[in-house]
């Protein structure tokens, strides 16, 4: 054993996994499950099993990604000051079944009083934790466990005692293993995403991790740049593309005084922004804590069926006590206390949410817990952003008019445009080079290209300047005169087109058309939705009417609201569930952060913004919206079999009860009966993460 900290040493290491020593496990024992999701949420590591008992911390990680000196560290760091009593339960590993097996095998081959010391070693840790349970005044599934193993134990019915054990652990098992796939997935969502990033320091510019980052560091950033932090411009002018978080397909111009959000691009021109909310003040990380806290609550249906199978254990105690009081038959009362209808209700309703999980992200889709799968269950009403949720992030070219045929026609028009427009990396720049390329135009030779930053391009082409841009820039800049094409204007500015002039000397010559790029299959998914039991679909942007509508009619949307805000966008949300729907709400930006978690469930696109994904309920892995009908699907599968396992386990193990308690049963025939129908239910949720029929 090599000392590392002062609270943490380390036990045994290979290569992308460790077993830690944490001495503060002993002073905060009912910090356990707070211990794991702390870990899980450091950089790299992929699974945690904590033994609280033992005071370790099996961790594995990604050695690409963090090393063992990092995460032991981290841990050695953390503040157990802070630490919430999270639910934790025992953990068990692959050994603890092979050493109830091998238990299990000695109580077949050795006589009764050796085979009765293995067994109490083995059953021992399930009665005390019975036994701490009834001291604290619960009675719990735990305390008629610990009844049903000491009283085979009492009768010298070794075999039934570990046979019972086996089961018991054996399903916790299972529970537990796919409960790890699953944290192992959500894992890389709480992590935060890094990356380098320039800033002035002490009047030089260094490279620093964007994790590094404090309150009043300069950064400095370009082209191409992701804003790492909340701040405001300093110097410079720049097109930030906000998409993420207004919705607002086309960059704006910031510059200095203009307040920038994190995880937002600069899109055209240099700055240099001040941070001013980094680290733990930020959003994110109030976002990230509150996943952190949700991945501890069990979901609605999780929590009644606790409930019932804990009121099952009054009602086996009964009739036990009924039947013995009435034959004095202690092979009676054990017949009945190894029927205890608990294992199969704690167990089956976790389980089939953690294999509908799985199943899902093998879909495509990341769902964080049962509660979203319940949720996504009732919902009634589906709320849609716009910009990179039905349409993606670019935009297309719709029409191409010429104002003057006889002096430039529209294919040609489209041509000069695009052969001026490819030396800019502005969206809409984007989209007209994409359109010439299709139509496979000429390059059209030109003159030196300026650029002006928010404004447009300039360039001499033959014996003209060439001006295009927005209207404010050729309107004030150049005074060229709009008014003769007013009317060709509105109408596709009432159509929701954003438009693109082109200017010959003083003389306007025409416009481009474009529009959000809608998604193929954004149609399709609407009308499978209602098809579903969807009530109603909303367009919620923060987009101009025109385009709202426009958008709304094309794919079968019932209504929408435009020209939203943050808090606005929540405000609509609360409304409708004020009026008694269940909404799910399906973004992708910065400013849906807010509404993703104000709705019943958070739906997160695949390209979204980090804040997005971690405020989300669930996240696409698949850059389609094909993924919002699975979950809708699975989500409906999964209660189905919740409902049904409930059903089944009531009615089987009454009657296997009934039978103990006529005396038809032996103690080991009721434990493999029981135990077997908990096994069967078992198998059949983790069937879930294949589907029915696979």
């Amino acid at each position: 054993m090599s000392a590392v900290g002062e609270r943490v040493t380390v036990v045994h290491q290979i290569p992308g996994r460790v077993r830690l020593r944490i001495a503060a496990l002993g002073d905060y024992p009912d910090a356990a499950g707070w211990l794991k999701q702390q870990i899980l949420t450091l950089p790299g590591v992929s699974g945690v099993r904590i033994r609280p008992s033992a005071r370790s911390a099996v961790i594995q990680w990604d050695r690409a990604r963090t090393s063992l000196t990092a995460i032991v560290a981290a841990v050695d760091a953390l503040d157990w000051q802070t630490a919430d009593d999270c639910e934790f339960e025992t953990e068990y590993c692959g050994g603890d079944n092979l050493l109830n097996l091998a238990g299990l095998a000695l109580t077949q081959v050795l006589p009764p009083r050796w085979a009765r010391l293995p067994a109490a070693l083995l059953t021992a840790p399930t009665i005390l934790e019975g036994a701490n349970t009834l001291r604290q005044g619960q009675l719990k599934v735990e305390v008629l466990d610990a009844l049903a193993l000491s009283l085979s134990m009492l009768r010298g019915d070794n075999r039934t005692a570990m046979l019972t054990q086996s089961l018991l652990t054996l399903g916790e098992y299972m529970e537990q293993e796919t409960s790890r796939h699953s944290d192992a997935l959500l894992a890389d969502l709480m992590q935060p995403r890094e990356h380098p990033v320039w800033v002035e320091r002490d009047g030089e510019s260094v490279e620093i991790n964007s994790s590094e980052l404090v309150a009043g560091d300069v950064m400095l950033l370009g082209p191409g740049d992701n804003i790492p932090a909340d701040g405001t411009v300093l110097r410079g002018i720049a097109q930030v593309n906000q998409a993420s978080m207004t919705g607002e397909s086309v960059p704006v111009r910031r510059e200095p005084g203009s307040w920038v959000y994190a995880g937002t691009q600069i899109q055209d021109g240099n700055v240099a922004i001040t941070a001013e909310q980094v680290g733990e003040s930020s959003s994110t990380a109030h976002i990230r804590r509150f996943i952190r806290d949700s991945l501890t609550q069990r979901s609605e249906t999780q929590q009644v069926t606790q409930a019932m199978a804990d009121r099952r254990v009054g009602i086996t105690l009964g009739v036990g006590a009924a039947v013995f009081a009435m034959t004095r038959s202690w092979q009676r009362l054990a017949s009945v206390f190894l029927v205890d209808y608990s294992c199969a209700l704690k167990l089956s309703t976790p389980i089939a949410f953690k294999s509908i999980m799985y199943r899902a992200a093998q879909n495509g889709l990341l769902l964080k817990g049962g509660r979203a799968i319940e949720k996504l269950a009732d919902v009634d009403t589906v709320v849609f952003d716009k910009t990179g949720t039905l349409t993606h992030d670019e935009m297309q070219v719709t029409d191409v008019i010429s104002f003057n045929d006889q002096l430039v026609q529209a294919k040609r028009l489209l041509a000069i445009a695009a052969s001026v427009e490819e030396h800019s990396n502005h969206p809409l720049a984007h989209a007209v080079v994409a359109a010439a390329e299709h139509h496979e135009l000429p390059h059209i030779a030109h003159g030196e290209v300026e650029y002006v930053i928010a404004h447009g391009l300039l360039c001499a082409l033959e014996d003209h300047q060439l001006v295009i841009g927005s209207r404010h820039f050729l309107d004030c800049h150049y005074d060229i005169d709009f008014t003769p094409y007013e009317a060709e204007i509105d109408e596709l500015a009432a159509q929701g087109r954003h438009l693109l002039f082109i200017g010959f000397d003083n003389q306007l010559v025409g416009m481009i058309g474009l529009q959000d790029h809608l998604r193929d299959e954004a149609s399709e998914v609407i009308e499978q939705l209602k098809a579903s039991g969807i009530r109603q679909v909303v367009l919620l942007t923060g987009d101009r009417a025109e385009k709202a509508c426009q958008l709304a009619e094309r794919v079968g949307i019932d209504r929408y609201v435009a020209e939203a805000t943050p808090e606005s966008k929540v405000e609509v949300v609360k409304a409708l569930q004020e009026a008694g729907h269940k909404v799910m709400f399906v973004g992708d930006g910065i400013n849906d952060a807010p509404v993703l978690t104000q709705a019943d469930v958070g739906l997160a696109m695949n390209q979204s913004t980090e804040l997005a994904q971690q405020a989300a309920d669930a996240v696409l892995l698949q850059d389609n919206l094909f993924g919002v009908i699975t979950a809708r699907q699975l989500s409906l599968e999964a209660m189905k079999l919740v409902n049904s396992n409930i059903k089944l386990t009531e009615w089987v193990n009454s009657a296997i009860m009934l039978a103990a308690a006529l005396g038809w049963l032996t103690p080991g025939a009721s434990a493999m009966l029981h135990n077997g129908t908990t096994l069967g239910v078992l198998l059949r949720s983790l069937a879930a993460k294949k589907g029915r029929g696979e």
